[in-house]
């Protein structure tokens, strides 16, 4: 009986690691950038007109961006701003690079105004590409608030931001690492 253990123990062992590395892809990606052991990109400042309004920072595992890959894109706010304006112009922001669902992007519009909440200045709200082409988000760098299981809206919702098509390609640039900025 003493051998059977020895022997099962270190299969059973095995088997529990290579699920882990499977299927906690996810759970990996947000350990790493809640332990900041995540490796930063780039980052900008986004400033409107005279008024500094975020802080943006691009994370990934290996410190490179690629589209369809895992990454965290993290936003500090440096002024108190009504969630509920920031949901309409992420859907609006969608919309205008080509999403055209209309009712995907009401559902959408909602679970952001639920999940962004208040803004106050020094909150952190982090869109988290997950493996499977979902997006998290995680509010002051712990908590998850929500889940997005569509690849449409990753796709897009990234796109704000660092598609080839955004209205601030200084700032894209610069989360992706071509033009380094200093904050």
């Amino acid at each position: 009986m003493k051998c059977r253990a020895t022997l099962f123990l270190p299969a059973l062992l095995a088997v529990l690691v290579a699920a882990l590395l499977v299927g906690g892809v996810q759970a990996t990606t947000l350990s790493a950038y809640q332990q900041k052991t995540a490796q930063k990109v780039g980052e900008s400042r986004l400033t409107w007109l005279v008024w500094d309004v975020y802080d943006a920072a691009l994370f990934t595992p290996t410190g490179i961006y690629a589209a369809g890959n895992p990454m965290v894109l993290e936003l500090t706010y440096l002024r108190a701003l009504d969630g509920q304006k920031i949901a309409a112009k992420t859907t609006e922001e969608m919309a205008r690079l080509g999403y055209k669902n209309t009712a995907k992007l009401a559902k959408w519009q909602l679970l952001l105004t639920d999940w962004f909440g208040s803004i106050n200045k020094g909150t952190r709200l982090a869109g988290m590409r997950n493996a499977d082409g979902s997006t998290s988000f995680v509010r002051n760098g712990k908590q998850v608030v929500g889940t997005i299981a569509d690849p449409d809206f990753t796709r897009y919702f990234f796109a704000i931001w660092l598609g080839d098509n955004t209205l601030r390609p200084a700032l894209r640039q610069q989360l992706i690492g071509k033009n380094k900025a200093t904050l």
